[in-house]
């Protein structure tokens, strides 16, 4: 049941007290994995990027290996080209870089600069006859005239993301962007300045464009910031990264349907629309006194079609494809990298959210597909020796997989050959 209360004075000491997790709560059934470890194989043109032995946990058939490192710079998203090539986005050192494998070994052939000179390039899609990048505050349009892999013309596609709204260094400098063809449309996450905060207009959203890049408009709010966002069945789906400061279990990671003028939560609640504990800290009892307008918003709410554990920090997510074994068909694959804040540790692997059919929009249940990242469980970020961001995956059944931390490297997850 949802409760409005009208807060009229201000909490002046700020203690560790934190709402255990509402019972009204409901947290998507994890289902066992049957992981089995491997050894992450490294070949040997990658020996001296990679220290020490790492063993990975996949499902049992699948071999892990180390499909490239080396001039990786805090990889973050991944794309297929039209030439049938990952390329990844170099986020520090504003490059786009391209891994060819024409053998199809498993091992990047090499790498080839496809585009650079960009600020904080965290995204990148292909679109008609084009790549286009995301920076923090621009979507920048890349042109191969000749056809050779190397996008030698780059344009503003989208200029002043966040116009009016703070700076940059204030918070969250991820772009992603997705494209819907057959609606034309380009849509945009943009995530909150703060950890919480009553965030100026264009923060905290998911925008709407036309392909052409006119026609902006806010398409859904509330959202703190939506790191993953795919296409599927003609739905735009995200997972959010949830807020701090209120515990270990508040407030879940949400994986939702993106709906034209959804509300989904920030900087107010979260789940179906459960009130944050303003008096937890500072950062939430100035959210008060609260309105009839938020409280407006809140009621809006409605349950995500997954919940998972809190400060898992879900990043890039993808849809499965028909190559995959049963188990591993219907629904998506979502990246965890990882808590900085939670103790014990939580995250740090790839989870698969399974739906009954393709299209469900609520999640039957969530399942381990790659972890051993943070090989023991029961300890902090210190045994760590990756951190997961990027994902992509083709019609072989192989999982490419990148850890943008600690270890930089891609993963290939790969069906031993029957």
């Amino acid at each position: 049941m949802k409760t409005f209360l009208i807060f009229t004075c201000c909490v002046l000491i700020f203690t560790c007290h934190t709402q255990p997790l509402s019972e009204d709560i409901k947290m998507t059934p994890i289902k066992e994995a049957k992981l089995v470890p491997v050894q992450l194989a490294v070949p040997s043109k990658f020996k001296d990027k990679i220290y020490g032995n790492h063993l990975l946990n996949v499902p049992s058939g699948y071999t892990a290996k180390v499909f490239y490192a080396g001039r990786l710079d805090k990889p973050r998203f991944f794309a297929w080209g039209p030439d049938s090539v990952l390329y990844v986005a170099n986020k520090n050192n504003g490059e786009i870089i391209a891994l060819p494998d024409r053998n199809h070994d498993g091992i990047a052939d090499t790498f080839i600069i496809a585009a650079s000179g960009f600020s904080l390039s965290h995204d990148l899609k292909f679109y008609h006859d084009a790549m286009y990048v995301a920076e923090e505050r621009r979507i920048i349009k890349c042109m191969d005239k000749n056809n050779d892999g190397i996008y030698e013309t780059k344009e503003v596609f989208i200029d002043n993301i966040a116009a009016g709204a703070r700076q940059p260094g204030g918070g969250h400098d991820t772009r992603t962007i997705v494209f819907d063809p057959a609606k034309k449309k380009m849509y945009l996450s943009i995530g909150s300045s703060c950890n919480v905060c009553r965030d100026e207009e264009y923060r905290a959203v998911i925008e709407e464009y036309n392909d052409d890049g006119t026609g902006r408009r806010t398409f859904a709010t509330g959202i703190r910031n939506a790191v993953g966002m795919t296409l599927h069945n003609g739905r735009l789906w995200a997972d959010n990264n949830g807020s701090d400061w209120q515990g270990n279990e508040i407030p879940p990671e949400w994986i939702d349907i993106i709906r034209d003028g959804g509300f989904y939560g920030h900087p107010f609640a979260y789940g179906s629309g459960i009130y944050f504990d303003f008096s937890a800290h500072k950062e939430y009892t100035d959210l008060l006194p609260l309105t009839s307008a938020d409280s407006a918003l809140v009621q809006s709410m409605v349950q995500p079609a997954a919940l998972i554990q809190a400060h898992s920090a879900p990043m890039a997510m993808e849809f499965s494809n028909p190559s995959f074994p049963l188990q591993l068909r219907t629904g998506a694959f979502v990246v965890l990298r990882g808590s900085w804040n939670r103790k014990p540790a939580t995250g740090y692997k790839v989870i698969f959210m399974a739906l009954r059919s393709d299209q469900d929009t609520t999640a039957e249940y969530l399942t381990d597909v790659i972890t051993g990242f943070r090989p023991d469980n029961t300890t902090s970020q210190r045994a760590v020796w990756g951190r997961p961001v990027g994902l992509a995956t083709d019609l072989r059944g192989n999982i490419y997989l990148g850890s943008d931390d600690i270890t930089q490297f891609i993963a290939i997850i790969s069906p031993v050959p029957k």
